[in-house]
């Protein structure tokens, strides 16, 4: 299980709350593998986990537009980056191979916390500094 920190938290509340269904949705997939159904778990991280990161990334960019977030286009480029190689091993997952499954959990669960603690820290930073938030 994931445990959820303090350092997860960024003060933005609806970017906290999306990040958390990320994490709970984690756990889901990683619950599911403790339980035996590897199956199940491949299909839950590329049905639910894959389109709502998608869902996330966008709702984060029209929040860091709506505040005119000036490094907009960089983070823009890091969540396509995210994109393109959680979606090369999408594929491999709907075909039931584990090497690949291990690869995109390591890479949702690492890249989400180091996303939202470093990169996404900085934009909710910019919005308090400003009373946007």
């Amino acid at each position: 299980m994931i445990e959820v920190k303090e350092d997860i938290f960024i003060g933005v509340k609806d970017m906290d709350e999306e990040h958390l269904k990320l994490l709970e949705l984690l756990n889901k997939v990683i619950n599911l593998l403790h339980e035996g159904k590897k199956e199940e778990a491949m299909h839950l991280f590329n049905r639910e986990i894959l389109d709502y990161t998608e869902k996330h990334l966008a709702d984060e960019e029209k929040f860091m537009e709506s505040i005119e977030y000036p490094d907009l286009e960089n983070h823009k480029k890091i969540h396509e980056v995210f994109r393109k190689e959680i979606q090369n091993l999408a594929p491999y997952i709907e075909q039931g191979d584990p090497k690949a499954f291990r690869e995109a959990l390591a890479l949702a669960w690492g890249w989400l916390y180091n996303h939202i603690t470093k990169t996404d820290r900085k934009y909710a930073i910019y919005a308090k500094e400003r009373c946007l938030i």
